[in-house]
């Protein structure tokens, strides 16, 4: 009995020493490497075992790798796909241990490529049965233990099966706690890079010196000879090294790597990781670039830069000290890429900013204009000193308060406050007004709001514009001078003249000849032309300063017509112009001033003749018209593009020649004060006329237009309100 009780705790002592010594193992060991290697030691003790190793699983499960034998090998196979191994396959899906008796099995026609290789590298080592266990740690299959016996065929027994197990779970647990520690100290290794390289970023404002520390920190962490930074010069559709570190010394800066060349143009174009480790057997290797520093490249680890899905840059590592580059490393390259890639194009787009911004306050300070900017809320978010001046307080004190708040107390200020209506014409909300101050020497400020934009439209705020006018005031009232200087200086002599003319021509100073009549006439006809242009400067000015008063009455369109033909009918027969009329019949009265209708369409039918050649035809027209409130026209045939028009009745007149036309870019200015048509054909006038009719038919409170295209011709419109009927009126 006694002996009995010897044998059975001799048997648990053998059981529980290689467990023991397991534990101590994995308690004692301080990387995964040392681990594997001692356990696989006591594996082979307890199962007087030759050969053991362990196979484990890439991240993704598809590949298998052998990393560690007993006894170690100095060359280990790379990676495979699992799939192609059908023993292992199995283990692994099926999470059960499988025993081969003989390798030479295995070597059967439909095996694999992988699969042949590896029972053709145990044969060579002489391993004749093997026995496979998973290794299954957190309810997941994370590789496969093997054990291969030498000599005859052997079939290992459950005892040996069942304490293999129990090792096997221990190592898979040891295995999973270290890959989870070193998992862990990488991480922590990559986020104290990233870390600093953030910190570096934030620090420094030039870019080379963020490229220096980035590319020293990534080379430290991944431990390699050597790392290039290039960037994408989008202009260029180029790839430009920005920083090049070898053992700290700067290489290669501004070489460039025309686009499609490269192994950096593939990473970057395809935006997907690249390994070389052999760059001597891939044609994209670029070598010319190495030999002009002369560095000698053997292997490289490249990624792209991506921000927002676009590429904006490349990493390069050359030459890893400890063997090649891994998968895993390329993994870890591309997520500390992406945060690199933010950080670079935050640093240059801050600087960007910061030129802009310099840039912008360059411009704010040198204008002679007040400039507030204001935000969506009307916060003033920028200040020029010219506002400041204005204002009466410093840049500092300005921004941040409301801008409304800042406009009332500067109106407050202000002596006087208008809204020229020359400037206001009612099509938005901000009026144009001008501020009057007074003090030593008055000073005229122009106040206008402009609304500002991104680029994709949308409003963001708002600026308030402040315009020192008091030069162009003092010109404006040089000129009302010098228009004055005309009305008086110049018609009483006018008039004295023309009276003294008709007197001669009347005999009262004495008989006179056909010859002196008739030269009488032109005399009182170019002093009648002088008097007419002097009264129609005093009438412009008046009527730009709203001083002008109509004086109204009911008026036929009819009558307006034929008073109009009745004073051009000569000038045109002299021109061999015919004159057409294109009227419209039942025309209502016009509530109007006569002589200002009859000088519009005078001036506009006289401009036709001169323009119009020999045996050309000019047509005079009016039509009514009504536009509905909702902006539909009931209007009769008429050859016009009407402008837009206020709902309401509205008497039309044009005129319409065969003329050279007017080119579009001529359209507006042909209105302005002395503003004409420069051609070869030259004509008499002042560019008085057109600007007369604009401003009386506006006074009236119509509009004119021109319709024209260079060789075809024009066509002058204007539209007049009408005047309600009396049976309206009594409605």
């Amino acid at each position: 009995m006694a002996n009995h009780q010897t044998i059975e705790h001799s048997l648990v002592e053998m059981r529980t020493a290689p467990l023991l010594r397991i534990a101590s193992a994995i308690e004692t060991a301080a990387t995964l490497d040392e681990l594997l290697m001692l356990g696989l030691n006591e594996f082979v003790q307890l199962l007087d075992q030759v050969n053991a190793g362990v196979v484990l699983l890439g991240d993704d499960e598809a590949t298998a790798h052998l990393v560690s034998t007993a006894p170690p090998r100095v060359n280990l196979p790379p990676p495979f796909p699992l799939a192609e191994t059908t023993v292992l396959k199995q283990v692994v899906a099926e999470r059960t241990v499988a025993q081969v008796a003989d390798v030479a099995t295995l070597l059967g026609p439909q095996a694999r490529e992988v699969t042949r290789s590896f029972a053709e590298a145990l044969s060579a080592e002489q391993i004749r049965s093997l026995l496979l266990l998973p290794l299954v740690a957190q309810d997941r299959c994370i590789g496969v233990l093997i054990f291969g016996a030498t000599g005859a065929p052997r079939h290992f027994s459950d005892s040996e099966v069942a304490q293999a197990r129990l090792m096997a779970s221990q190592l898979a647990a040891a295995i999973t706690s270290f890959r989870i520690t070193e998992k862990a100290q990488r991480r922590n290794a990559e986020l104290a890079t990233l870390n600093d390289i953030a910190a570096a970023v934030a620090s420094s404002l030039d870019t080379r010196e963020v490229y220096h520390l980035v590319m020293e920190k990534i080379n430290e962490y991944f431990r390699v000879d050597a790392g290039s930074l290039l960037m994408l010069d989008e202009d260029a559709d180029e790839l430009v090294f920005v920083m090049t570190l070898e053992a700290g010394e700067e290489k290669l800066f501004g070489v460039r790597i025309p686009r499609g060349q490269g192994i950096v143009w593939s990473v970057a174009e395809s935006q997907r990781y690249d390994i070389v480790n052999d760059v001597h057997s891939d044609p994209r290797f670029l070598r010319d670039v190495s030999d002009s520093v002369g560095y000698e490249v053997k292997t490289i680890l490249c990624v792209p830069i991506l921000v927002k899905g676009r590429t904006i840059g490349v990493i390069e590592l050359l030459n890893k000290r400890d063997g090649l580059f891994t998968e895993e490393e390329a993994q870890r390259l591309m997520r500390m890429a992406a945060t690199i890639g933010v950080a670079i194009e935050n640093a240059r787009l801050f600087q960007t900013v910061t030129t802009v911004r310099d840039r912008f306050e360059a411009i704010l300070n040198s204008t002679n204009d007040g400039i507030l900017m204001a935000d969506m809320r009307g916060v003033v978010v920028t200040a020029n000193p010219e506002a400041s001046s204005l204002l009466q307080a410093s840049r500092e004190a300005l921004i941040g308060r409301r801008l409304e708040t800042l406009l009332s107390e500067l109106k407050a200020r202000a002596s006087a406050i208008s809204a020229p209506s020359w400037l206001n014409d009612g099509s938005n909300d901000e009026a144009v007004v001008e501020l009057e101050f007074g003090g030593a020497q008055r000073r005229f400020i122009r106040h206008y709001m402009l609304p500002v934009r991104e680029t994709s439209g949308a409003e963001i705020g708002r600026l308030a514009l402040f315009q020192d006018i008091s030069k162009e005031r003092e010109l404006a009232q040089l000129r009302e001078d010098y228009t004055g200087m005309l009305v008086h200086d110049l018609r009483a002599p006018l008039t004295a003249i023309m009276n003294g003319i008709m007197m001669v021509k009347r005999g009262l100073g004495g008989p006179i000849s056909e010859q002196q009549q008739e030269l009488l006439g032109i005399a009182h006809q170019g002093s009648q032309t002088m008097l007419e242009m002097v009264n129609t400067l005093l009438d412009i000015s008046k009527m730009e300063e709203g001083r002008l008063t109509l004086d109204t009455e009911p008026l036929s369109p009819y009558a307006l017509v034929d008073q109009t033909l009745d004073r051009l009918r000569v000038s045109a027969q002299d021109q061999r112009v015919k004159l057409v009329q294109e009227l419209a019949v039942g025309l209502p009265l016009i509530e109007a001033d006569r002589e200002k209708l009859v000088r519009v369409l005078q001036n506009l039918l006289d401009n036709a003749i001169k323009f119009s050649p020999q045996g050309g035809v000019v047509t005079l027209g009016a039509a009514a018209v009504r536009r509905a409130p909702s902006g539909k026209v009931d209007q009769l045939r008429v050859p016009l593009r009407l402008p837009e028009l206020r709902p309401g009745d509205w008497l039309l007149f044009w005129v319409r020649d065969q003329g050279p036309g007017i080119p579009q870019q001529f359209h507006e200015r042909i209105f302005e004060k002395f503003g004409q048509v420069r051609s070869g054909r030259k004509v008499r006038g002042t560019g008085l006329g057109l600007t007369f009719c604009k401003l009386a038919v506006e006074a009236h409170g119509g509009t004119i237009w021109l319709q024209s295209a260079e060789g075809a011709g024009s066509t002058f419109a204007l539209a007049l309100p009408l005047a309600p009927e009396p049976q309206q009126r009594r409605r």
